[in-house]
């Protein structure tokens, strides 16, 4: 794709994944869930509901995804940890701080000290990303929902007993450097390139195995949630490249899942571990160095939401659970030359 896909509301937010298992001899181990607290998909839900209830057109489909994009008052994102010590959360940053390195682009994250990457203070100035360690699973709130369905006190990217690691060297390298990257990926706004509509992977997927496997314990999914993560996203995309094997978005499923097996075209012997070319025009076309061309974006979808609410108003189906234009709009951002 690579994969900015945009939400859609026939089919909400993107919560869970099955990934493959990093081996055993490794810590900490990667524990093969990718899934987000109950208590937040229901926001996200709820306010998803509200949007779809006063347009549920294509188009307004559309612009309801860019929604997760950062606004252009946006320079940098702050990072924060809750937890983990100085080594470990250092680490982290110096893994997830090579999307700072793709060459065109005007949002960048921002740790602080590198050496001693800064700390969440729920009373102190807004963190847009907050990183936990004590919660089950890898997963990341994705782009601006971190700050819009999640409180200052609350973290939007977890990264499951990576504080437990014995060497926090190991943070910086095969499966659990890829993970790092993924998760920040998310917080970007990107989705997974497995379900880009341009892919063939539902087409090569063992269904039959994969709805017995995934309706079976920890996951215990229903057959609806099993192809919301699995099938490919429908819709108008912001951006849309060819599928791309090598992108940091694309989990390594086992074999199994696939009709062919290791011959299927989807199918890698093993999770991702690097940003790609494609991940970074990606997050270049989102976030260009343009910041004219961010803001001329921002506009547009600020004045469509406008006209949308309006025409529900007069329609009597405005949502009433949240101020949409203020809460995906009317952020104060963070100046590049802020601390």
């Amino acid at each position: 794709m690579t994969a900015f896909k945009k939400l859609l509301l026939s089919q909400g937010v993107c919560l869970a994944i099955l990934a493959s298992a990093i081996p055993a001899s490794a810590e900490p181990l990667i524990n093969g869930k990718e899934t987000m607290p109950a208590k937040y998909i229901q926001r996200i839900m709820a306010g998803m509901k509200g949007l779809q209830n006063m347009d549920n057109s294509d188009s307004a489909k559309g612009l309801y995804s860019k929604l997760v994009v950062w606004p252009p008052s946006y320079a940098k994102l702050r990072v924060c940890f809750m937890g983990g010590s100085d080594q470990v959360n250092a680490a982290v940053a110096k893994v997830a701080s090579t999307w700072n390195q793709v060459a065109d682009l005007s949002l960048k994250l921002d740790f602080g000290k590198m050496n001693s990457p800064r700390r969440c203070d729920p009373n102190g100035r807004e963190s847009q990303i907050r990183v936990s360690y004590d919660q089950p699973g890898y997963w990341s709130q994705l782009g601006q929902n971190s700050v819009v369905y999640t409180a200052q006190n609350e973290a939007s990217l977890n990264l499951q007993d990576f504080d437990k690691a014995s060497n926090p060297k190991m943070l910086m390298q095969g499966e659990l450097k890829g993970t790092i990257l993924h998760e920040f990926g998310h917080a970007f706004g990107l989705l997974h390139e497995h379900q880009s509509p341009v892919a063939t992977c539902a087409n090569e997927f063992n269904w039959d195995f994969i709805v017995k496997y995934l309706k079976g314990p920890p996951n215990n999914w229903d057959e609806d949630t099993i192809r919301f993560n699995l099938a490919p996203y429908g819709g108008e995309d912001l951006m849309m490249t060819d599928f791309d094997p090598s992108s940091i978005m694309l989990y390594s499923f086992p074999a199994e899942y696939y009709l062919k097996g290791p011959q299927s075209n989807c199918y890698i012997g093993q999770s991702n571990v690097d940003i790609s070319a494609a991940d970074k025009a990606t997050v270049e076309y989102m976030y260009s160095a343009d910041v004219a061309a961010r803001v001329k974006n921002f506009e547009q979808a600020r004045a469509q939401l406008a006209q949308i609410v309006k025409t529900a108003e007069a329609a009597g189906t405005k949502a009433v659970s949240m101020n949409y234009d203020e809460a995906f709009f009317g952020a104060k951002g963070v100046a590049a030359d802020e601390e």
